[in-house]
């Protein structure tokens, strides 16, 4: 019996019956399939309801749920960089993911410390300016982020910033089910959707026969595995080495380990490429890694939603509803806008996965990819990828210098930080709209104000061509 003594493992196991029955209910009541919803997003609403918080039946720990989402966004990286990189006309859309997630956190950033102010303005009361960034920590980098950091300002008066955290990452996720996935089927009736997905999507994938496995050899799934745990032990090490440097600056070493995901990115990629320059006969196969890169978005983003605490919501529910649904729209609006003037291929897709990475995490944005792209196999998943680590560089000036200003000197310099803060926000703002104009592929398309323009990125550049050439 001492070998079912391990909260862990009984965790993922509910966790994995749960997904299971999500797939049963798909394939037993052809209405719900009609509703586009992801199986392990449900499966998230139905393990939140079947735990310890509602009726208690599932024996959920909160610490089981967070690892299983912190280390599956990490593998999902590792899968996904071992993949066979998009063609060369696909890198555009990996430049506006990188641009994309920092310029919309800006954007909710500003939504989030207006609203602070607007909110002591009417009721007199003062707001510590965290709460107001708990908008881009929240909807942006997700329940860890914000746990993290509203834990680091409760020392300068923010008492409730972990919990805050939560609530803003409890809604940013069903801001991303919620409006996700009706916004598929809109695209679908649209005609916005690509309807191929890279070399292997549709029947063909599913028709394509995985390696077989060798005589007295390991199974090919073994070896796969076995490279992506090398792989991490390599990323444990390289963060422990990071960390261990960084004595002297604890807050900054424990944000570190939240971007466990970039160094597993880089380290993926930089397997692939010596696999290909010395190991030629190790043959990576991106059928089955789309299969694992499956696995793991079910099973993080089902953890996720089953890991939100609903108790935290009854202080600030008022506030916090106010912030989250001016920001979310606007993030929708905006990401709807941006599809077919920054992403030269599949723009819808990567609208998408960029709606549900500001909203929710990386891994609710490959979930609702899912929805279109079951197997990840089209660029925009590999762009995602490749685009999420310039987007971190584009972000820490958010979170190491802006952030801080209003934040470290609460009370005693409040409003005034805030209103600096603010204005850096809106500068920064313009700044990467700049570099995302002449660095990156966006263009404006006309009519301004329609949110799918006729045009496309190709025919803006060709229209301007002859004009530079003249």
């Amino acid at each position: 019996m001492s070998y079912w003594n391990f909260s862990f493992l009984m965790t993922l196991l509910w966790l994995s019956a749960i997904l299971f029955a999500c797939g049963l209910i798909r394939r037993v009541f052809p209405s719900y399939a009609k509703l586009g919803m992801p199986d392990c997003m449900l499966a998230g609403v139905l393990g939140l309801v079947l735990g310890p918080q509602v009726v208690g039946v599932a024996p959920f720990e909160v610490a089981d749920l967070e690892a299983i989402v912190y280390h599956g966004l990490a593998l999902l990286f590792l899968f996904v960089g071992l993949q066979t990189p998009p063609p060369p006309s696909a890198v555009g859309g990996a430049r506006s993911i990188a641009i994309g997630i920092p310029f919309t956190a800006v954007m909710q950033g500003i939504i989030g410390l207006v609203g602070v102010l607007v909110f002591v303005a009417v009721s007199g009361e003062v707001l510590h300016p965290g709460f107001g960034f708990m908008l881009p920590l929240g909807f942006n980098q997700g329940p860890g982020q914000a746990l993290s950091m509203g834990k680091a300002w409760q020392a300068t008066g923010f008492s409730d910033g972990p919990q805050v955290g939560l609530i803003f990452a409890a809604l940013g996720f069903a801001w991303s089910v919620v409006v996700g996935v009706p916004l598929v089927a809109y695209a679908r009736r649209r005609g916005w959707i690509t309807a191929h997905h890279g070399p292997g999507s549709g029947d063909g994938a599913a028709a394509e026969t995985l390696p077989a496995a060798e005589e007295g050899a390991l199974d090919p799934l073994t070896i796969h595995l076995g490279l992506v745990a090398v792989m991490y032990i390599v990323v444990f090490t390289v963060l422990k080495g990071i960390t261990g440097a960084l004595v002297a600056k604890p807050q900054m070493a424990a944000m570190l380990w939240g971007f466990h995901f970039l160094i597993a990115a880089g380290v993926s990629m930089g397997t692939r490429r010596l696999l290909l320059g010395v190991l030629p006969s190790v043959k990576l196969h991106d059928g089955l890694l789309s299969r694992l890169c499956g696995v793991s978005v079910d099973l993080t983003t089902a953890a996720a939603l089953a890991a939100v605490q609903l108790a935290v919501l009854q202080a600030y529910w008022g506030r916090v509803l106010v912030i989250t649904t001016v920001g979310g729209l606007l993030s929708l609006m905006f990401c709807v806008w941006v599809a077919k003037r920054a992403f030269p291929e599949e723009p819808f897709e990567h609208a998408l996965v960029l709606f549900g990475t500001i909203t929710g995490t990386l891994t609710t944005g490959m979930a609702l990819l899912r929805i279109i792209d079951p197997e990840l196999r089209g660029s925009t998943a590999n762009n995602t990828v490749r685009g999420a680590t310039g987007a971190v560089i584009l972000g820490a000036p958010l979170l190491l210098v802006i952030m801080p200003l209003p934040t470290t000197a609460f009370p005693a310099d409040f409003p005034g930080t805030t209103y600096l803060a603010i204005g850096l926000l809106a500068v920064y703002l313009v700044v990467l709209g700049l570099i995302w104009r002449f660095m990156g592929p966006l263009r404006v398309l006309r009519p301004v104000m329609s949110l799918w323009p006729e045009g496309s990125i190709s025919a803006a550049k060709a229209d301007a061509a002859p004009r530079s050439e003249a």
